[in-house]
């Protein structure tokens, strides 16, 4: 967990660096924190609870059609 924080500060300062250098909007600085804090969030819920809901059945039900196609 200390590592997920670790990388996810890291991103963060990186972003706030980028967006500080390029003069962006406030506007700007909420939207890329706001995606930063939830990405966080989710992350820290999968890797706390084992059986939270993961994305992973719903891609490989949309792409199974490409599956099937490419084997």
């Amino acid at each position: 967990m200390i590592v997920i924080t670790l990388v996810y500060a890291a991103m963060a300062w990186h972003e706030w660096l980028y967006l500080s250098q390029r003069n962006r909007k406030k506007r700007t600085y909420w939207i890329v924190g706001s995606f930063i804090a939830a990405a966080f969030l989710y992350t820290s819920a999968v890797f706390c609870f084992k059986d939270f809901a993961s994305p992973n059945r719903l891609i490989e039900y949309a792409l199974r059609p490409v599956l099937n196609i490419i084997r």
